[in-house]
């Protein structure tokens, strides 16, 4: 009897078409899933803007070092997952007229798209060193915000039970 093996890309493909279930709250099975859940429905608003900022910043890094190589692969991706985030702190900003700033940080975030796309498009690393700076000054603003204004957290509190305590020597009963 011979035993098939997959190539390291066929692998890869493989378990990337693999769909896996995503309920939250896993007790067995995916534990992982259990964790990203968990973080999920854990984060502060702040603290979810602060890592879409960071993960912006580090596409930026890998579209960098993408165009420098010449990896069409790794800029592709970097430039979707850049602009994917932006795209979504702007949707984010929609309907928000009511704040001064929001329609200005709303025509940043359109600006530094438009700047990600060109560099990208005429091979220009350089064209992103302004962005990553705008991205990094707007990061820091953010995570002093986050530190001056204490948000609650997203976590339910805990429920209180109303019945009396039971004593050490009393038992137990299905009954009652």
């Amino acid at each position: 009897m011979r035993v098939r093996t997959m190539s390291g890309s066929r692998l890869r493909r493989a378990i990337c078409k693999t769909r896996l279930p995503r309920e939250p709250f896993m007790s067995q099975g995916m534990p992982i899933h259990a964790y990203q859940s968990a973080v999920e429905h854990t984060i502060t608003p702040a603290e979810l803007l602060i890592r879409l900022y960071e993960g912006a910043i580090r596409s930026l890094q890998l579209l960098e070092e993408g165009i420098r190589d010449k990896n069409i692969p790794k800029r592709s991706d970097a430039v979707m997952r850049a602009t994917a985030i932006l795209g979504e702190l702007a949707v984010a900003l929609e309907g928000q007229d009511h704040l001064d700033w929001a329609p200005r940080l709303l025509s940043l975030y359109m600006f530094l798209i438009e700047e990600i796309t060109v560099a990208n498009i005429k091979d220009e690393p350089d064209r992103l060193q302004p962005v990553r700076a705008i991205l990094g000054d707007l990061l820091e603003a953010w995570k002093q915000a986050s530190k001056s204004v204490k948000v609650p957290s997203p976590l339910p509190q805990p429920r209180e039970i109303h019945e009396p305590a039971r004593s050490v020597g009393q038992r137990l009963s299905v009954k009652g």
